[in-house]
């Protein structure tokens, strides 16, 4: 299966999202508008915290964990996968 370049684009936005969070007005959004939009269209991150509140930053969706799982291989246990020097 081939990977195309807006996939991988999504997964930088999903993953920028998991790791640091960015809000919407920062300068990654700006950069990154067209996947940043692409990814909250189709549900991959949202800054929905429950309910009716929404916060002003950017995080993965568990539909966006899950598609990075699917397409990439990528599984986000917890923060130590994200450690690399992890053993």
């Amino acid at each position: 299966m081939s990977v195309s370049t807006t996939d991988k684009k999504l997964a930088e936005v999903i993953l920028e999202a998991y790791r640091r969070g960015f809000t919407v007005q920062s300068d990654y959004s700006r950069s990154n508008a067209e996947y940043v939009a692409m990814a909250a269209s189709i549900g991959l991150i949202s800054t929905r915290l429950y309910g009716n509140v929404y916060s002003r930053e950017w995080r993965p969706t568990v539909k966006g964990l899950v598609w990075l799982e699917n397409t990439f291989g990528v599984v986000i246990e917890s923060d130590e996968d994200l450690d690399e020097g992890h053993d």
